[in-house]
C-alpha cells in the first residue's frame, strides 16, 4: 500500500525525530570506530576492574549472574577507557579548528613552578 501524503518530515517532525550530530560527534565517532580494538583489549585488561566493581554487589544467587554483571562491568570500563582516549585525540584538534585554542609550547606546564 503506497502512502498518499508527501513523505518528507514537517519542521516539527524535523525537530521531534531529525538529527545532525555536531563535528565534534561525528569526529569522536569516526575515532571510536577507527580504533574499536582498543576496546577489545580493554576488555581483557577489566577483569579485575570488573571483579572489584561487582564484589560488593548483594542478591546474586548464582555464579552465572555474577559472571553476566562482571561482562557488563567489562564492556561499561572498556568503553568508558575508549571514549576518554577518543576525546583526548579528538579534543585539541577541535579546539583549534573552532575557536583558534591551541596549546602554548614555550610555556611549561600549570603547576610545575617553571616557565
Amino acid at each position: 500500500m503506497q502512502r498518499d501524503a508527501d513523505p518528507t518530515l514537517s519542521d516539527l517532525q524535523r525537530a521531534l525525530l531529525g538529527y545532525d550530530p555536531a563535528p565534534l560527534e561525528t569526529a569522536l565517532i569516526d575515532w571510536t570506530r577507527a580504533n574499536w580494538p582498543m576496546a577489545a583489549r580493554a576488555m581483557v585488561y577489566a577483569k579485575r576492574e570488573a571483579a572489584d566493581t561487582v564484589g560488593g554487589v548483594g542478591g546474586v544467587r548464582s555464579d552465572e549472574g555474577r559472571l553476566v554483571m562482571e561482562v557488563a562491568a567489562r564492556v561499561a570500563i572498556a568503553e568508558r577507557e575508549l571514549m576518554c582516549r577518543a576525546i583526548a585525540a579528538v579534543l585539541p584538534q577541535w579546539l583549534a579548528d573552532t575557536y583558534g585554542l591551541a596549546p602554548k609550547d614555550d610555556e611549561a606546564a600549570p603547576g610545575t613552578g617553571e616557565a
